[in-house]
């Protein structure tokens, strides 16, 4: 029998750059409709419109990297938002397209994802209590002690709930499939109705965690107590130093999740005294001075222990030595310590971060960033 012949270099090579350009040919599309429905919602008559010099400005900016602009629609959006054009802005198709990938292994990048794996990565650092976890189908405790199936119903029902059951791989960056549990001997209790473990099972499949629910910071809970609210801070690595590069409290709005995309709402905050911008706004960019729901005024607000908070993402980036981004969501726990829900890796998105900062994402190290990444484009990194 013949043996099989390896492909050569070249065909490895070619494979994965045409899977590259498919996929990126896939988010042009998804960001591409996003940011005609964007435009449509701030500036509906388009009466927002770049001036011919502000082209060839934003135009030439990039050419000087080698990165090929994508649609200058996205500065018309910045315009309409922010009332001045700035090269500098990252739209959020050239983010995920070109600029993440060669700053952040995205190869590597589930493992980071995986909250079943979190409490080894970070076994010193605060995190929500888990207590039942499902990996790749087999049960363990919250230390990782096998637990057998019979025996999980029990192990939930005695341990102090309610829980948070959720995905601990994939599902919940838009909010999915996160839910709220009563556990007892005679099943779980989601929304007024009682599952079985067989029927958890079977929405969930495998690879999932029952987490305690977090007890959040009086200040943090009051814009809406309904969601575990928390605080996004982006950090960047440059020259072997972590700095933040922004921060938002994000917070549910009539759902018991705090994202974006499940109807959330986002408020920025100032790097330099954790005080909240006057408004917040939702994915579309409406904005908010007050908590539709509560009420809560958002100005002259104020962060509690933001600094330690600051400082937790900073150290969880240094253990993350494939990104050079990094999203870190942080809850403040009842007692004032923060608490590390999620580290963020890729599809990081900019849109909202940079309209509440009021600056391009990266401010004024836009440069160095974009000439790291030109070299690194130049050298053959993989995307």
């Amino acid at each position: 029998m013949k043996a099989a012949q390896l492909p050569s270099p070249l065909q490895v090579t070619l494979v994965r750059r045409g899977l590259g350009w498919a996929e990126r040919l896939r988010y042009r599309w998804e960001y591409r409709g996003r940011l005609l429905a964007l435009l449509k919602l701030v500036d509906p008559k388009g009466t927002t419109r770049l001036t011919y010099h502000e082209r060839v400005r934003i135009r030439d900016y990039w050419a000087q990297y080698d990165i090929s602009l994508v649609s200058p629609l996205w500065y018309r959006l910045f315009k309409a938002l922010t009332g001045r054009v700035d090269p500098r802005y990252i739209p959020e198709e050239l983010f995920r397209v070109q600029l993440e990938p060669m700053l952040c292994r995205r190869d590597v990048a589930p493992a980071y994802h995986d909250k079943n794996q979190l409490d080894r990565v970070f076994p010193d650092v605060e995190r929500p209590r888990t207590i039942l976890r499902n990996i790749y189908g087999n049960y363990f405790d919250g230390n990782y002690q096998p637990v057998s199936r019979e025996l999980v119903t029990e192990l939930l029902a005695s341990s102090q709930g309610p829980y948070i059951l959720k995905p601990s791989i994939s599902g919940t960056g838009s909010g999915h499939n996160v839910a709220r549990v009563e556990c007892s001997r005679d099943g779980f209790r989601i929304d007024q109705t009682l599952w079985s473990l067989a029927d958890v099972e079977r929405i969930y499949v495998q690879d999932f965690l029952f987490q305690q629910v977090v007890h959040q910071h009086a200040l943090l809970a009051r814009f809406h107590p309904g969601s575990l609210n928390t605080i996004r801070v982006i950090t960047l690595r440059l020259g072997g130093d972590i700095q933040p590069l922004a921060a938002t409290l994000r917070m549910g709005n009539g759902s018991h999740v705090d994202n974006g995309h499940a109807g959330g709402l986002l408020c920025g905050i100032d790097l330099g005294d954790g005080r909240l911008t006057p408004f917040a706004c939702d994915v579309h960019f409406r904005r908010y001075d007050r908590h539709p729901i509560t009420g809560e005024r958002f100005a002259d607000g104020t962060i509690p222990a933001f600094e330690a908070i600051k400082d937790l993402a900073v150290r969880v980036h240094t253990r993350m030595s494939y990104f050079d981004v990094v999203s870190c969501d942080i809850a403040l726990l009842d007692n004032g310590e923060p608490c590390l829900v999620e580290a963020n890796t890729f599809g990081q998105g900019v849109e909202p971060h940079q309209f509440l900062k009021g600056a391009p994402l990266f401010g004024d190290r836009t440069d160095e960033v974009l000439t790291l990444i030109a070299k690194r484009v130049r050298l053959g990194w993989n995307r």
